[in-house]
């Protein structure tokens, strides 16, 4: 359901904002307030919230824009680690590529600080093709990912990452470097 509705959100999201401002002017009229009031009070919370939605999608965008400057913005793990450890859980953060090596840099959750030194990955192989996240890989990942798992010298390594970009990846890494 959850992937349904994020792959659907254009649609969703306008839907769910009438319903709720119907809902909303419905409360309004039934805890005996006039029709005018209620209409007033719902077009103001729409925009009062409008604009609060405009302003985190506007910060989110210049976020994304930051990061995929310095890189690939993916979702790292490591599966063979024992579960709840620091490396069982997805970090997030800029992946820029070389052939057969990936120099993985974590960020802060929500902003563009990096948390200490990137971390080197060679890349040996890819087993298999990208596949849907789905139950106990999805964690706290955004809907819409896809996982890719690399093989390493020492053991392997989880990536997720939109489609697009795990194509730039796999082209970067495996196909002589950056792709424009």
């Amino acid at each position: 359901m959850r992937e349904w509705l994020w792959q659907h959100r254009m649609a969703v999201i306008p839907l769910v904002i009438v319903l709720m401002a119907l809902v909303t002017l419905l409360a309004y009229r039934a805890s005996g307030n006039t029709w005018s009031f209620g209409l007033f009070s719902t077009l103001f919370n729409l925009i009062w919230w409008g604009g609060l939605y405009y302003l985190y999608a506007r910060e989110a965008r210049k976020r994304k824009t930051a990061l995929e400057k310095r890189g690939i913005f993916v979702y790292l793990r490591y599966p063979g680690s024992r579960p709840g450890a620091l490396q069982d859980m997805w970090a997030g953060g800029t992946a820029a590529c070389q052939p057969h090596q990936i120099r993985f840099q974590e960020v802060m959750s929500g902003s563009e600080v990096s948390l200490g030194r990137p971390t080197t990955l060679d890349v040996v192989s890819v087993p298999g093709p990208p596949e849907r996240v789905s139950g106990g890989k999805a964690g706290h990942l955004p809907p819409g990912l896809m996982v890719l798992t690399l093989t390493l010298p020492h053991g392997t390594v989880e990536i997720a990452a939109e489609p697009l970009a795990l194509e730039k990846l796999k082209q970067q890494v495996f196909h002589g470097g950056p792709v424009a």
